[in-house]
């Protein structure tokens, strides 16, 4: 075995054991960037070599349906900002992101790997020459130091050349009457992480729901009988845009269980303004056109047109909580004029 290989061996080898705390961590590897005379052939040999070097640090790859939902998780198609290197790896399930820019050098080139922990939003980087035919053990060196949990901390960089060491110092007789040294000063308390600051719907635009209501008529036939409340229950679906965030269409089923008879089906959209972010706190409006069929003694089929406002809050990523206030229009002979207020339950995919 000639001693080249050896040697990456070896390191590949180190680089296993450096990586241990990390192990079996999902890893993204984003489509890698030119900074100067990188082909796009360059680009995707090293992109594949980073690739090469995950899997045989033991780490995991997304599947290709999960890259292609992180790479449509950034607004402008390129994933290049540390809040789209983390949307990104919650897009894709991942514990993290790579990206790298390539710097074309002839026989070689220059590597930059950016590493994001999508958890705690850290992004760290090294650079490094590479030489193709040594890419997938000198890239997972420096794998190796960049997913750890500590990060690269104060790890020794095995290809950067160590520091000479200081000179000696001169020696200086000491004073008479030494003064003492002043008292260091306390080290800054680390500043407070910044408060993540959701999308609606975020990752997750697929929304799929039941919902109950109660709804007033106050405006219908003069000759009409009964108890003019009615309670529905019903179903809703809904569909968030990535290239309009906060906009979602959406389409509602209902029926009534208790007052007078009838059946509605309705879609339009809605636009989710955040209040608290952090907290998955929206609010906002949403108008629906559809149809509105009674089945009790008036049988007229009508136009329905509806406005509402909503306030929804989510409750970890996927279930959402909302309450709607409703106003109601069907068109016909007569109309009806309804309003009232609705619970939801949504879990989105």
């Amino acid at each position: 075995m000639r001693p080249s290989r050896i040697v990456a061996l070896s390191w590949a080898f180190a680089g296993v054991l450096m990586a241990g705390p990390a192990l079996a961590d999902k890893v993204a590897v984003l489509p890698f960037q030119s900074t100067s005379a990188a082909t796009s052939v360059d680009l995707d040999t090293a992109r594949s070599a980073t690739r090469s070097a995950v899997t045989a640090l033991s780490h995991k790859l997304p599947s290709d349906q999960e890259m292609l939902t992180a790479q449509m998780s950034s607004k402008d198609g390129v994933v290049d900002t540390g809040e789209e290197y983390r949307a990104a790896g919650r897009a894709s399930t991942s514990d993290w992101t790579v990206m790298g820019h390539v710097e074309g050098h002839g026989p070689t080139y220059r590597l930059e790997l950016d590493v994001c922990q999508v958890q705690s939003g850290r992004i760290e980087s090294l650079a490094r020459e590479v030489t193709p035919a040594q890419a997938p053990a000198q890239i997972g060196e420096m794998l190796a130091l960049l997913l750890r949990p500590e990060g690269i901390a104060n790890a020794v960089i095995p290809w950067e050349p160590a520091t000479p060491p200081a000179p000696e110092p001169v020696p200086v007789p000491a004073p008479a009457v030494p003064a003492p040294p002043p008292p260091a000063p306390a080290p800054p308390p680390p500043p407070s992480p910044p408060a993540v600051k959701h999308a609606y719907a975020e990752g997750h635009p697929f929304g799929l729901g039941v919902f109950t209501s109660v709804l007033d008529a106050f405006s219908r036939p003069a000759d009409a009988t009964g108890s003019p409340a009615s309670a529905l229950v019903g179903v809703t679906a809904g569909y968030a845009l990535a290239s309009a965030p906060g906009l979602e269409i959406k389409g509602d089923f209902d029926g009534s269980v208790a007052g007078p008879r009838s059946v509605a089906v309705d879609a339009g959209a809605r636009y989710a303004i955040p209040v608290v972010p952090s907290a998955r706190l929206f609010i906002g409006p949403e108008a629906t056109l559809g149809a509105f069929f009674a089945s009790g003694a008036d049988k007229t089929a009508r136009a329905l047109l509806q406005g509402a406002g909503f306030v929804a809050v989510g409750l970890g990523e996927r279930v959402q909580i909302e309450l709607v206030g409703n106003l109601a229009y069907a068109a016909g002979s007569p109309s009806l004029a309804l309003g009232g207020g609705s619970l939801r339950g949504i879990v989105r995919f």
